[in-house]
């Protein structure tokens, strides 16, 4: 059995992690043309220390996740790692073969992901997952294993933690599956954690709990961290450093202090600079365009009930916040109005038309005037299928 010094982390000072010159390519394919490789990332380097959380900031497609899962030695489907050198320990985990990765991988390093609805198996319970990977790698025995995730989940603030691990992950909301990934990953007591935007899921109040927790879990335990946001206050609240990319390249390295208040470059000072939206205020017309009336709804046949006599107008162009922690109804309440989930109770109005209950019932032209845009496009889209035939 594997056990842990938490002592002896928290004193030693040591670079964990030193990525040299990492460069990262991906081949794409187009309608007509040849297969062409792009670099996604290109010559990044970076050390962090044990103990310390170096922020990875920039743009959708600026590299952030692909230096994460690098440092895992990992590439998702069509991404090959083709220059440069990744130490884990002081060792080169690129040279280290399929089975040396397999070591390494939720002992040494685990990887919290942005979409926890597409990291959890759905046909097995969370508490199976949580402790799989610290059972695999002998961290301590199956009961040891599930005492310390039932205590994760109650650090994670989590509804009864004792009993939470024992259902399915369809069961419990995003914002709660994404605790419990999370919960899954310090399960392991690894060395280095990649948090992929952890908390992209969660209401402000659970945010909040959630980066305290992690930031405890840092301080007790000795673990390094790569946290990776396009969230400028959320990596303010955990980072020591943070470091800049764009288009796969560094763009500036600092302390936090530094970069959030006095960045160098132009396009950190634009990213950190302050900007609001300015909207016209229009008179609403007479009549909503979508109206929920008294609308009640439940999970389980009726045994959970998540929303109670619901009533809300939206008229045209107006944009309704719907806003409430997780596990509230907010996404219940959408699955409602686009006819996902029949209501208990009430009724939806749609251009003064009363919509069929089910989705299978309402019309092609209910389908098409009324969509919905969810919170994980990896989730909601079919991987079989190209971006232009889903479009089309």
């Amino acid at each position: 059995m594997t056990v842990k010094d938490p002592s002896k982390l928290q004193r030693d000072n040591s670079v964990l992690l030193d990525i040299r010159n990492l460069k990262v390519q991906a081949t794409v394919y187009s309608p007509g043309e040849q297969p062409r490789d792009i670099t996604i990332v290109d010559g990044v380097s970076l050390q962090l220390r044990r103990g310390k959380v170096l922020g990875l900031i920039g743009e959708s497609g600026a590299g952030k996740s692909t230096v994460g899962l690098s440092s895992m030695g990992y590439g998702r489907g069509g991404v090959r790692i083709t220059g440069g050198e990744v130490f884990l320990n002081g060792r080169d985990i690129l040279k280290g073969g399929v089975r040396g990765l397999r070591k390494v991988r939720g002992s040494e390093v685990c990887y919290v992901a942005q979409s926890a609805a597409a990291a959890f198996n759905p046909a097995h319970r969370l508490m199976d997952q949580v402790v799989e990977a610290a059972i695999l790698h002998g961290i301590g025995s199956r009961a040891e294993a599930e005492k310390r995730a039932q205590a994760l989940f109650a650090k994670l603030r989590l509804p009864d933690p004792k009993s939470i691990g024992y259902r399915y992950p369809h069961q419990v909301s995003g914002g709660q599956l994404q605790r419990a990934m999370t919960a899954m990953a310090l399960c392991s007591e690894p060395d280095l954690i990649v948090f992929d935007e952890p908390t992209t899921a969660l209401d402000v109040t659970t945010q909040i709990d959630v980066l305290a927790a992690i930031k405890d879990a840092i301080r007790d335990t000795g673990v390094a961290a790569l946290y990776i946001t396009h969230d400028l206050a959320v990596v303010a609240q955990v980072s020591d450093e943070i470091m800049v990319l764009r288009d796969g390249k560094m763009v500036e390295r600092g302390p936090t202090r530094q970069i959030i208040e006095a960045p160098r470059m132009d396009y950190t000072k634009a990213l950190v600079s302050v900007r609001t939206i300015e909207h016209e205020e229009k008179e609403p017309t007479p009549k909503p365009l979508l109206s929920a009336r008294n609308v009640t709804a439940a999970y389980g046949g009726g045994a959970v009930t998540v929303l109670q006599d619901v009533s809300l107008e939206v008229h045209p162009g107006q944009t309704l916040a719907v806003v409430g922690e997780s596990g509230s109804g907010k996404s219940t309440l959408a699955r409602v109005i686009t006819g996902l989930l029949p209501p208990m109770a009430g009724s939806i109005t749609f251009a003064g038309r009363t919509l069929a209950p089910t989705l299978a019932d309402r019309s092609k032209d209910d389908l098409r005037e009324l969509q919905m845009i969810y919170q994980m496009a990896d989730v909601a889209m079919n991987p079989r299928q190209t971006v232009r035939t889903i479009i089309g």
